[in-house]
């Protein structure tokens, strides 16, 4: 009966260790892949500054919460990253552009679509110091387990 009664108590004990060191395996997971937030810009100028504006104030937050930001331009937005774009500016905001710089001061990446600044007849040379051209490895890099993405 003795025996009984230490084997149990020996596996009780096992499985809560064993319990502890699985809950620590996620904690270690989860600082292997850190806290992401991807926002995919498609608005640009003309269209709506509103949602440009949100996504740069979201991605502010995002970094103020200690996460990584990246910011990918796209669609109708790549002129809104380049040097001598359209300014876009909503309500009593700075302007996008500004506001971009200070996100990327913060360390925000910014990437642009490559078809898109094409199709607004841009290069690369036109954008921003900071801002690359995305490529596979480049965007896709930044999404993983712990990623967020929200399109604006």
């Amino acid at each position: 009966m003795l025996r009984m009664q230490v084997w149990l108590w020996v596996a009780t004990v096992a499985v809560v260790f064993a319990g502890c060191k699985a809950g620590g395996g996620k904690a270690l997971s989860q600082g292997k892949y850190p806290p992401a937030m991807i926002l995919n810009v498609t608005s640009g100028p003309g269209t709506d500054g509103h949602a440009v504006t949100m996504a740069m104030q979201l991605a502010g937050h995002a970094l103020d919460d200690g996460r990584n930001v990246t910011l990918f331009f796209n669609v109708k937005s790549p002129p809104l990253v380049t040097r001598n774009g359209p300014a876009m500016q909503f309500g009593g905001n700075p302007p996008v552009r500004d506001m971009v710089r200070g996100l990327m001061d913060r360390g925000a990446d910014v990437l642009v679509c490559p078809h898109c600044l094409k199709a607004a007849s841009l290069g690369a040379g036109d954008l921003i110091p900071g801002a690359q051209v995305a490529d596979r490895e480049k965007l896709f890099g930044r999404i993983g387990r712990n990623s967020v993405v929200f399109t604006y």
